[in-house]
């Protein structure tokens, strides 16, 4: 388990890894995006956010990325960042995403 800001969340198995790099790969093909782009890294962590708040159907989860605004300055790198973190994680904006 992972705890993260007092929330304990439990650890992701390798079926849901499996699922998640499918659902963005499959973005990735749709947009044309490389997979190591800062927008697939967004969009990657966008769909961790979703699942670890109970979307859990891939197609779901696809449809979700469909409406995802990538906005510049959210794939900014923040200079006081940690390694792969963007100003849209850093800004501490992180939330579960619901219909």
């Amino acid at each position: 388990m992972i705890q993260h800001s007092g929330i304990t969340k439990p650890a992701l198995q390798p079926d849901d890894v499996a699922m998640l790099t499918t659902v963005l790969e499959g973005w990735c093909q749709e947009k044309s995006c490389v997979i190591a782009s800062p927008a697939a890294e967004h969009i990657a962590r966008e769909l961790v956010s979703w699942f670890e708040c109970g979307i859990r159907d891939k197609h779901k989860l696809a449809g979700l990325m469909r409406h995802v605004h990538l906005d510049p300055e959210d794939l900014l790198i923040t200079p006081d960042a940690p390694l792969g973190a963007t100003a849209y994680e850093d800004a501490g904006q992180a939330e579960c995403h619901h219909e």
